[in-house]
């Protein structure tokens, strides 16, 4: 026997419905009468009926919204719309969510059995009605969508869980902990009478009911301290925001999946809970910082530092953290090119590199399965640089020319003389001239203004700043010498190459 429900606000119609035809001899039970479309809506839910002939215009919830509601839910109940004459045309237009044929009031004997034959048809063949961006359910039990809708005053929270996995896990061991922390959310929630939980593309679902906006963070992470204890496994969780119908929950679940990119950096939160608009870590810096910590790292492995070194990667992986905003690629980026420098930077300062294939510790990055296994794997990179450097042996000469760059480098914005800095290396000044001549191709002098011209360079373009400030900044006594010495490296003045890049 087929079951139908009937719904309308106006008793004589549904009187006159029951009256129109021998539902008997076709097979059909009418098994509920209703005057508003919330009361239909949970008939739908609790009695699963096949047929449901609703009017359009019903107080509680039109005729149209109970069909969004059970669309979302993916109920398969086939529904005929009932409408007067003034909503024809929203009818007409309800088609398009999936109703199997509208009936214009008043309803005539032939059209509405054509309209059941069309619906029972469709049952036989196993069509369901069209319905747009819902694909099949996957769970291990059903959809409780009763509970739900037991309070019509209750707003929902639509959450995304994902269990963390250790890395050593098998596909086969984490399709059981999945299973088992699914079985766990399901008994927790319905004890504790929270919500509902069920399976969507192998993603864990949660709705939560009639929650307060500002218990949620505390429930949630209540259930998360209680899977804990439960399954051995934390649980990765993004709260959405709080919708007033089931039609709304699909697309605030998507929103919540737009930051599972997160999960990646789940081990870096006190309790990896997200709330869909927060800022998950705070911001320290800008991507200008990440140039500054390159440059320490590469002065503390140079100096044999192993403890600096660290510190600076430790500094280096929490600013990563903040910047890369959830994306792993992001974060594979920012550590490949600290590696790409320290290459580069030995090659400049003539000490061993390592020949790293970028491509190769790219990958190498991709496969890790958190951020702290990312973090491992580049500070082991740092410390291999620290490592050639020092099992090479490396003789006086070239130690004593290293320091003397490395404090012409960071002292180059000061009144620096050929003196201070060969007291500062212990030479004689005039030995120092023609030894720091002898090792670098280029007199004293000229080195330093070069080293001063490339660090004005960024600052012409990228700035506003007067040329004689900049100048000043990085140390030229006054403009004319700036000019000289910018004129002797590029044969233009600073104000023409300025001009002309930004052209």
């Amino acid at each position: 026997m087929i079951r139908m429900i009937l719904a309308d606000d106006e008793p004589i119609i549904t009187r006159g419905i029951k009256k129109l035809l021998n539902w008997k001899i076709l097979g059909i039970e009418i098994i509920g009468e209703y005057e508003d479309g919330r009361k239909a809506l949970e008939a739908i839910i609790r009695d699963k009926p096949e047929i449901a002939l609703l009017d359009i215009s019903m107080p509680g919830m039109s005729g149209v919204e109970v069909l969004q509601e059970c669309r979302a839910m993916e109920s398969g109940v086939s529904i005929i719309f009932i409408s007067g004459f003034q909503d024809f045309e929203y009818a007409k237009a309800a088609l398009q969510y999936g109703a199997v044929d509208y009936l214009l009031k008043p309803v005539i004997r032939e059209e509405l059995l054509k309209a059941v034959e069309k619906a029972v048809a469709g049952m036989a063949e196993g069509v369901e009605p069209e319905r747009a961006d819902v694909k099949d359910n996957e769970g291990t039990g059903g959809i409780n969508y009763e509970f739900l809708v037991e309070d019509e005053e209750s707003g929902y929270v639509p959450i995304y869980a994902e269990v963390i996995y250790d890395k050593e896990e098998n596909e086969q061991i984490r399709k059981l902990i999945h299973f088992s922390m699914t079985s766990f959310l399901e008994e927790y929630l319905y004890e504790t009478k929270l919500g509902i939980v069920f399976q969507k593309n192998d993603k864990i679902v949660i709705i939560l009911r009639g929650i307060e906006d500002r218990q949620i963070r505390e429930v949630v992470e209540d259930i998360w301290t209680e899977s804990q204890k439960a399954t051995g496994h934390a649980v990765f969780f993004v709260i959405g925001d709080v919708v007033g119908s089931m039609r709304e929950i699909p697309g605030m679940f998507q929103q919540c999946l737009t930051r599972s990119g997160y999960l990646f950096f789940a081990d870096q939160m006190t309790v990896p809970i997200l709330n869909l608009h927060e800022r998950v870590f705070p911001q320290r810096g800008d991507s200008r910082m990440l140039g500054e910590l390159r440059g320490r790292l590469f002065e503390a492995v140079v100096a044999q530092n192993e403890v600096q070194m660290k510190e600076y990667a430790r500094q280096y992986g929490r600013l990563v953290l903040c910047l890369s905003e959830g994306k792993k690629e992001d974060a594979c980026f920012y550590f490949c090119s600290a590696v790409r420098f320290m290459e580069e930077k030995c090659e400049a300062h003539e000490l061993p590199g390592r020949k790293v294939e970028m491509k190769e510790l790219l990958e190498r990055s991709r496969e890790c399965s958190c951020f702290t296994e990312m973090e491992s794997l580049f500070e082991e990179e740092f410390g291999e640089y620290l490592e050639r450097i020092k099992l090479v042996a490396v003789n006086s000469d070239k130690r004593d020319i290293l320091k003397a760059k490395d404090y012409i480098e960071k002292h180059y914005m000061d009144n620096l003389s050929l003196n201070v800095l060969a007291e500062e290396i212990h030479m004689n000044p005039y030995y120092f001239s023609s030894f720091f001549k002898k090792n670098m191709g280029e007199n004293f002098k000229d080195y330093v203004n070069r080293i001063r011209v490339e660090h004005a360079v960024p600052m012409l373009i990228s700035t506003d700043m007067k040329t004689y400030e900049i100048a000043e900044k990085v140390g030229f006594g006054d403009i004319r010498m700036f000019n000289a010495a910018f004129m002797k490296i590029y044969q233009e003045t600073p104000g023409s190459y300025r001009k002309r890049v930004r052209g």
